[in-house]
This record gives C-alpha cells, structure tokens and sequence, in this order.
C-alpha cells in the first residue's frame, strides 16, 4: 500500500469486537463512497508488542473485520496517555473507541501535536467519517480547529446529522448518557 498511511486505533473502554468491526467497515465504506479504490487504513492496536528500543509497534497492515477478541492495554487512559504512548511511532493523528462508542457510534479522532509544546485536540466522529477525518488531517486538506468548529454546531459530533424518528419506521437508537 505504497503512498497510504496506517492510523492507529486504540481501545480506551471494553468495547465489543462487532463495534470495532463496525467502525472498520463503516469508516472505509465512507471513504469508498467518496474516493472509489481508497484503501483502508485503520490499524487497530491489539498488543502492546515493542521493538528493541522499546518503542511501541504499530501493525504493519490495516486492521480486517471481523477481528478476533482481544484486551486492550490501553484500557481507562485519558486521550494525552494514549498520546504519549504513541509518541515513540510518530502517530500523530490517531483514533480512539471510548465508553460512548459502543452506544452511539462515535469515536475520538485525536491530533497529537510533537515538538516543544505539543497537545493533544480531539473531536467525537461518526464511524463513517473516521477514516476520511484521519486522511483529511494527514494531507492537510482541514485543521482540527475547522472540525471542532463543524462539531460543536451539530450537537458535538461531527458526521452526519442522526436520522429523526419517522411515522412507520423504526425509531431512532437510543443515546444513553446523553
């Protein structure tokens, strides 16, 4: 996949194999919509395996439904945790399931500032822009600053309004939390 670049995904919750299968195949169905032939890119973090530096690996391939169950090492971390455990793969742009993914769909894409100050920004996505999001932020197409903005205008997730409840049809999923 010369010229494609891999986006960590990390688990920061339990977070069902079937929801991370979901955001795989919903990110990358996006992205196929919108650009015919993308590939995918989102390499889910299963183990913490590290090099002879000690530098977190990250997979060498992008991550397949349906995966099989794994434990998450980076269970309960805030995003900056993630963050600076990351920091040794150059990952600067990353995405993370959380305690709300399971419930409504959404994960945090995280923009990692490196250097001398760097922070971290996040943003809640729908699955389906995950990918695009993540491919966005790397060529520098959008700032996360411009994403946030979008966000916040659309109740704080960015992505596609949700779908009201219509006569005859099946009504919305509920957002517990919320």
């Amino acid at each position: 996949m010369p010229g494609t670049s891999l986006f960590p995904v990390v688990c920061t919750a339990e977070v069902p194999t079937s929801v991370i299968d979901k955001l795989l195949s919903e990110a990358h169905a996006a992205s196929e919509r919108l650009v015919p032939g993308s590939e995918p890119c989102l390499a889910v973090i299963t183990t913490t395996a590290a090099a002879a530096d000690g530098a977190l690996l990250l997979p060498s391939s992008p991550s397949q439904p349906p995966l099989e169950p794994f434990a998450s090492a980076f269970l309960g971390q805030p995003v900056e945790a993630v963050a600076q455990r990351l920091s040794s793969t150059d990952a600067s742009f990353f995405a993370v399931l959380d305690e709300r993914s399971a419930a409504d769909e959404t994960a945090l894409v995280v923009v990692a500032s490196r250097g001398t100050g760097g922070g971290v920004q996040d943003v809640r996505v729908t699955f389906d822009e995950v990918q695009r999001l993540l491919t966005a932020l790397d060529v520098g197409s959008l700032g996360i600053e411009e994403v946030r903005s979008i966000a916040e205008s659309n109740g704080g997730v960015y992505g596609p309004a949700r779908e009201s409840a219509q006569k005859g049809q099946p009504a919305p999923r509920k957002r517990l939390g919320a």
